[in-house]
């Protein structure tokens, strides 16, 4: 496409969007004007519009007390006539006029990043509740409009303070962060965070789910599982990823003994996560499977750079290791919210060091150093956080 082509499609794409805005606004405002709140009804939205994370485990909750409320959901439109939700949900695509008839009468909104604010007209009516569930926890990475350049994500953001009602921390750490970033004012509770109340379920629930999860990848009984998940970039830069899978696994072998499978799983947003894998039987792509939560109750060792995931994952009391050869130029561009060194998981910036770090891996060192990192950032997780917050959604819809 030539110079002129693409100047050319750029003016028709904006002159296109204002044609769709100049009659989707009066729609929506009317639609709001118009419509009455239904006090038996609970949106529910994930920024990757799948069904996963803190929204998943409060819905979970919601069908597992079979209370009566309509269950909406919004997706991308592939996703309309999938298996992937409740079938007794609702399903409508996130910014089409149903999404919108569905936003202004549902009484309880949830959502795990800027989802609702990301289109702000119609803005949220007085009787609505709003729960922000947010998508991290006791993270490495800094979260702040400062740190993430993107001036749409920083109005959803500035949105958002104004909309929620309440947001959910999992850690006094966290509810800093929360205080220091997005929601200054916002009632914030304490409650751990749904999608962990995973790892303090009894061991016949967590053996179903690693069953479901080796089925799915078929990956036989007797072997172990490594999880390798790191974070997004900005820009793709696929020398971050260069992890030796091989041979970390070979190290995993000797160290631990067995034989093991590794479960790679890029973040969606990189170009990586599209690539072919290699070509190690022994490598499995992992990055279409939706919830990741279950992915580390299947998981023997845990391996990441700066994702969140890592420090959910430490509640499980296995290995997890931190590979990050990008260290000093992530810190300078994103920033951390505490050194690496605060927690307990080793850290390598090389393939050479992350080996030497899994054959020298200390349980008792590590066990040590993960108590002292949960006492020091306020962990409040007891496996309960589903259950309460599905109590405050009972109070705002009037079943109690």
């Amino acid at each position: 496409m030539s110079g002129n082509d693409k100047f050319i499609t750029k003016i028709l794409r904006k002159l296109r969007k204002l044609f769709v805005w100049g009659f989707a606004l009066p729609y929506r405002v009317i639609l709001s004007w118009t419509s009455k709140v239904q006090s038996n009804k609970v949106i529910f939205l994930t920024f990757n519009h799948t069904y996963t994370c803190n929204p998943k485990y409060i819905c979970e909750e919601i069908l597992r007390q079979k209370l009566p409320v309509e269950i909406v959901w919004v997706v991308k439109p592939h996703q309309l006539k999938g298996t992937e939700f409740p079938a007794c949900a609702k399903k409508v695509v996130h910014g089409k006029g149903p999404y919108f008839k569905e936003l202004v009468t549902a009484k309880v909104w949830v959502d795990n990043a800027f989802g609702f604010t990301w289109n702000p007209i119609p803005s949220k009516k007085k009787n609505q509740f709003y729960i922000q569930t947010w998508h991290g926890s006791m993270g490495l990475k800094r979260i702040g409009k400062e740190n993430v350049k993107n001036r749409r994500w920083s109005i959803a953001s500035a949105m958002n303070a104004k909309w929620v009602d309440l947001c959910v921390s999992n850690s006094s750490f966290e509810t800093g962060v929360f205080r220091q970033t997005h929601w200054p004012k916002n009632r914030i509770e304490e409650l751990g965070h749904a999608r962990n109340d995973i790892f303090f379920a009894d061991d016949e629930t967590k053996a179903e789910i690693s069953a479901r999860v080796r089925q799915h990848f078929g990956i036989e009984a007797g072997k172990k599982i490594a999880l390798y998940a790191p974070t997004f970039r900005n820009k793709d830069a696929t020398d971050c990823y260069d992890l030796d899978h091989s041979r970390f696994l070979n190290a995993l072998e000797e160290k631990f003994g067995g034989e093991w499978i590794l479960l790679n799983r890029y973040h969606i947003k990189t170009l990586k996560a599209r690539q072919a894998q290699t070509a190690d039987p022994r490598i499995i792509s992992a990055t279409a499977y939706p919830d990741i939560q279950e992915l580390m109750v299947a998981a023997d060792v845990g391996i990441t750079d700066y994702s969140s995931w890592i420090c959910d994952f430490v509640l499980t009391g296995r290995p997890g290791f931190i590979y990050a050869p990008d260290l000093a130029q992530y810190d300078r561009e994103r920033g951390f919210y505490y050194p690496l060194e605060e927690t307990p998981f080793p850290i390598a910036q090389t393939n050479d060091q992350l080996c030497e770090n899994i054959l020298g891996f200390d349980a008792d060192l590590y066990a040590r150093k993960r108590e002292a990192f949960l006492e020091a950032r306020g962990c409040k997780e007891t496996g309960t956080a589903a259950k309460q917050i599905v109590e405050i959604i009972k109070q705002q819809c009037g079943l109690i």
